[in-house]
């Protein structure tokens, strides 16, 4: 009963410790500041994974936390670390420490570290914890890995198109001016858009940075995600990339929770708050109803609109041999794999095909640039 207890305490969000949390922090904090105080999911994976091995050594938690806090290289994450130390030191449970950090720290992580600890199997859960934000932050880097090399390739066709057009095309401009050569059509428009950046550019930049800055602040709001819900998951290829992240982010996370014994309907719940996608959270909500019911969890998954079937059967395979933990952590390592390949083969196909663009277009204006110069050379040796 009294786990039980805790978990709805922290479930509703634990605010009986934000109060201490926030008079403790009266005075003004440099961490406070929104760059500095970002601690990386790496930081965090580090950080669980060696307070685990420690715990495993039989190192008790306060010790354990001193010494993360001298080896701990990253100033943000150290400062979290004394932070949690100090509150371990008077009395708190690791977990209600972490809770004062719900900015850092999410409700997975919060609620998975106190059923360690009142399971006894601290260490053992934070070592499933740190793998499953390993994984996590695996998957993340490859999704960014595999869209970075198109912008990278973007942004350098935009520093070379730009250079060309305010550094080379003038000059070939200028010799053309003093040979009174007739112009084709495709080098009179190179040179009208070469002169158009040349006479405007303080104001395309200054065009581009506030577009930039409205569409930050327009996508940053709820209309970025009100978008996403409402057309993400139906644009082709994006849209099966995203349900499968969903699935493979659904099934860890609860898989993780019962791994550590959090039971079937507070790990539902839990999962349900990581997500922000309204259709997502409402497949978990139904789920929800389901498990309240005494219904299996496949039952609803095999009539959504985002899980596919494949899905429904493997977790009822699990629930009938009663391994439905392992089996939702099968089924979110075939997904990520599935993301991975699929990260990959973009990743292949886009490379040849932006540096054919980057070619196409340094080429047409090389090409515009030269075509006069044919020309000059003929009248030349018309003489």
């Amino acid at each position: 009963m009294a786990r039980r207890s805790q978990i709805e305490i922290l479930l509703k969000g634990n605010t009986s410790v934000r109060p201490r949390a926030a008079r403790a922090h009266k005075g003004f904090n440099l961490y406070a500041l929104p760059f500095l105080n970002r601690v990386t999911s790496q930081d965090k994976t580090t950080f669980f994974s060696q307070l685990s091995m420690l715990l495993k050594a039989h190192v008790p938690i306060v010790k354990a936390l001193e010494l993360l806090s001298v080896q701990t290289r990253s100033a943000r994450m150290k400062s979290v670390i004394r932070d949690l130390l100090t509150s371990v030191k008077k009395g708190n449970s690791f977990s209600a420490s972490l809770s004062k950090h719900s900015e850092i720290f999410d409700q997975v992580t919060i609620v998975t570290a106190e059923v360690g600890q009142e399971s006894g199997r601290l260490p053992e859960v934070l070592s499933a914890l740190a793998g499953h934000m390993e994984r996590m932050n695996l998957l993340r880097r490859k999704v960014t890995q595999a869209l970075a090399y198109p912008l990278l390739v973007l942004g350098v066709a935009v520093v070379v198109v730009t250079f060309m057009l305010l550094y080379i095309v003038p000059t070939f401009a200028s010799m053309f001016i003093r040979s009174h050569v007739e112009l084709p059509y495709a080098t009179r428009v190179v040179i009208s858009v070469s002169h158009f950046l040349a006479a405007n550019w303080i104001y395309l930049l200054l065009a581009l940075l506030t577009s930039v800055i409205i569409s930050r602040w327009l996508f940053g709001s709820d209309l970025k995600q009100a978008v996403a819900d409402r057309y993400g998951l139906k644009v082709p290829w994006l849209g099966s990339v995203m349900a499968r992240n969903y699935t493979a982010r659904f099934c860890r996370t609860l898989g993780t929770l019962l791994q550590s014994q959090v039971p079937l309907v507070d790990a539902l719940v839990v999962t349900k708050r990581i997500f922000r996608n309204k259709s997502l959270r409402s497949e978990i909500e139904r789920l929800i109803k389901f498990v309240k019911q005494g219904r299996s969890v496949a039952e609803p998954l095999s009539t959504s609109a985002i899980f596919s079937p494949v899905v429904a059967q493997m977790i009822a395979v699990g629930e009938e041999t009663s391994e439905l933990e392992t089996m939702l952590i099968r089924v979110a390592e075939f997904y990520e794999a599935e993301i991975s390949d699929m990260m990959e083969t973009l990743t292949t196909v886009i490379e040849p095909l932006f540096i054919v663009f980057l070619g196409a277009i340094i080429g047409t204006i090389l090409i515009s640039m030269y075509l006069p110069m044919f020309d000059m050379a003929n009248a030349v040796g018309g003489m």
